[in-house]
């Protein structure tokens, strides 16, 4: 008993004078999915007070910082362009005292698109609008400008976290005037040709001549941003 007592006595002493495990070190970033060109805002904590921390993806070094004298690190970074609808890449910050010392974020990109179908046919009919990407805002909008038209179309709430929409939506009338058009989609209630992210096209509706034809009119959208 004795024996027992003073092993237990012994392992509470030993436990007592351990010194406290580290914290681990942490990444995270502000959004849930960023477009091309977007900041990326990194902070993390944990880190080597006062100390250099590098920045890295897929094992590509992007560059140092430092850390503050509590250790809590933040980066910005612009997200880069991809191909395809959207990739997650693994950030890592890493400790340059201590090369143990590391936390991983994963990021999710996406890319910015718009699919309006069919772009020929009667301008007046409804159309399938595909969107992806407008990260910056929560409504898509359809602005329509010629010389003696203005209108600007809510075309629908952006769900998920790369803010994505497939609808279907009337943007011309069935009675709308031959000519060119610019049709330029933002989350912005207001047209601005200045508003980004944006993805414009230019609709050009003409008359359509025969009788196989029972519209007055057809139309060609091409994309031009």
């Amino acid at each position: 008993m004795k024996l027992r007592t003073a092993i237990l006595a012994s392992l509470a002493a030993t436990a007592l004078a351990a010194p406290a495990a580290a914290p681990a070190a942490t990444l995270g970033v502000d959004k849930p999915c960023y477009g091309a060109g977007e900041r990326v805002q990194f902070s993390g904590g944990g880190f080597t007070p006062s100390g250099s921390v590098a920045l890295s993806v897929s094992g590509q070094q992007l560059g140092v910082g430092n850390a503050n004298p509590v250790g809590e690190f933040a980066a910005s970074l612009g997200a880069p362009a991809i191909d395809g609808k959207q990739r997650t890449d693994i950030f890592t910050a890493t400790d340059q005292t201590n090369l143990a010392l590391t936390a991983s974020v994963p990021v999710l990109l996406t890319s910015l698109n718009v699919s309006v179908k069919p772009k020929n046919g009667n301008p007046g009919k409804l159309k399938r609008i595909v969107a992806r990407g407008f990260t910056t805002g929560k409504v898509l909008y359809a602005h329509v400008r010629r010389a003696g038209t203005k209108r600007n179309i809510k075309i629908g709430r952006l769900k998920g976290p790369c803010k994505t929409l497939s609808v279907r939506r009337r943007l011309f009338s069935l009675d709308a005037k031959t000519g060119t058009y610019k049709v330029q989609f933002d989350t912005r209630r207001r047209y601005s040709a200045d508003t980004a992210p944006q993805v414009g096209f230019v609709v050009t509706v003409y008359p359509v001549v025969g009788p196989a034809s029972a519209s007055s009119a057809g139309e060609s959208w091409i994309r031009v941003g």
